[in-house]
């Protein structure tokens, strides 16, 4: 992998408005410019330092062919629309709703906030945007048949059972698992 380096530059080469007595400089923007303080640091730590402040992207392209991720992704969608409407018609509550619109499935729930989950065909993935754990976006994983958050090992059917669980005081399965079986 090819990484590109910027040349090092020296307080010298920097303009003269950037020469401003460390005194001066509040703490945050004294952090930033530091590196370019002789006394702080030399040209070479310098370098290492700007060279390993930026690491290359971290970029996962999924292997799963386009027509299967929509085939996994539309069941996905579905199932959880579907499974949603069954449980807000048994709770009852007049303040939460469901509604699927071109990829994007919203739960509200009333004050305890609203998830968004929706495809991302460019990535492969289903993003969620949930009101307790915050945004995570899922891949397809063939092995588990399963959408699973990369950072956690988390799949998305565990998590919202276990968030509608806590959020509706009662057992909810959203019937997630086994994706490739759901889209036939």
């Amino acid at each position: 992998m090819h990484t590109l380096r910027q040349p090092c530059r020296s307080v010298r080469s920097l303009p003269v408005a950037l020469r401003v007595p460390l005194a001066r400089i509040p703490r945050a923007v004294h952090l930033v410019f530091q590196q370019y303080h002789p006394a702080r640091s030399s040209t070479a730590s310098v370098c290492q330092r700007r060279h390993l402040a930026t690491p290359p992207p971290q970029v996962k392209h999924s292997d799963l062919p386009t027509h299967l991720y929509h085939q996994y992704a539309d069941a996905t969608m579905d199932t959880m629309l579907e499974s949603l409407e069954n449980l807000l018609d048994e709770v009852g509550d007049p303040d939460y709703e469901v509604e699927y619109s071109s990829g994007v499935l919203t739960l509200k729930l009333g004050s305890k906030g609203t998830y968004v989950i929706n495809k991302q065909p460019p990535n492969k993935q289903i993003w969620l945007s949930s009101p307790f754990s915050g945004p995570k976006r899922y891949d397809y994983i063939t092995e588990r048949d399963d959408w699973v958050y990369a950072r956690d090992g988390r799949s998305l059917g565990d998590l919202m059972n276990q968030e509608l669980s806590d959020a509706l005081g009662r057992t909810v399965n959203l019937g997630l698992a086994e994706v490739s079986t759901q889209a036939s």
